[in-house]
């Protein structure tokens, strides 16, 4: 069953989709969009992939960040610590709910940085992280992410206005200090041919692991723009999630 919900922040609501299996109790599967993402995903990658789920009694909640989507507030009000926040709240919901067995978590590209930074602070209460082409370069892209128009107190990304204040927070992670800390499954998926995050950005992750899965998508682009590429994507994540592998 898919419902819609709202979750409360101490700064807006933030608004999405709630997948349910007709169990009573079962597994639920955090999905975090990326940059100027929202919560159908790449290809509507996120939607196919809770209908999968939810068939083999997997959960899956999926909500729009805050500036993003249908949440409240505008693009501009958005930092990486204000999304992060909201990543903490949403795990929380799924903690207090007492049909959650596992919790497990998926984030593309920002969103597999937000995720990345929640298992560090929740290392035991996430069972399953998979992350599709995170974007850990993030602080070395700014000038990527602040485009090419300059303004006086903004940044135009192709038409995204960007704070000075999503900048210097950027300018101040380090995305590969205390990744040890999480210890349980990890799955990374990420395109050969990926121009935005390079693909030796998740080469150079894994190497805090011992017992990682690396899924590489051959000429994989960074969306993952060809049908056979996001067939394989959600192919290898559903497989993971499922204990199908």
């Amino acid at each position: 069953m898919q419902n819609y919900c709202e979750i409360s922040t101490p700064k807006g609501v933030m608004r999405g989709f709630f997948h349910t299996p007709q169990n009573k109790e079962f597994p639920v599967c955090i999905i975090f969009h990326g940059f100027t993402g929202c919560n159908t995903g790449t290809k509507f990658s996120y939607v196919q992939l809770s209908r999968m789920l939810v068939t083999q009694g997997i959960g899956t909640i999926r909500m729009d960040f805050l500036g993003s989507g249908e949440s409240d507030l505008n693009f501009s009000d958005m930092t990486f610590d204000d999304e992060l926040s909201c990543a903490r709240i949403i795990l929380e919901e799924v903690k207090k709910m007492p049909s959650t067995t596992k919790i497990y978590v998926l984030g593309h590209s920002m969103g597999g940085a937000v995720a990345s930074e929640l298992a560090k602070l929740y290392p035991n209460d996430i069972s399953k992280l998979c992350l599709w082409a995170p974007a850990f370069n993030l602080p070395s892209a700014v000038e990527y992410l602040k485009g090419h128009v300059p303004q006086a107190d903004f940044y135009d990304h192709n038409g995204f206005q960007i704070s000075d204040e999503f900048v210097k927070d950027m300018l101040s992670r380090d995305f590969y200090k205390g990744i040890e800390i999480y210890k349980n499954q990890l799955m990374i998926i990420h395109g050969t041919n990926d121009q935005t995050v390079p693909f030796a950005i998740s080469e150079k992750y894994l190497q805090g692991f011992h017992n990682a899965i690396f899924k590489p998508i051959e000429n994989g682009s960074h969306n993952y723009d060809c049908l056979q590429h996001i067939q394989e994507v959600l192919k290898y994540t559903y497989e993971f999630l499922t204990d199908a592998l």
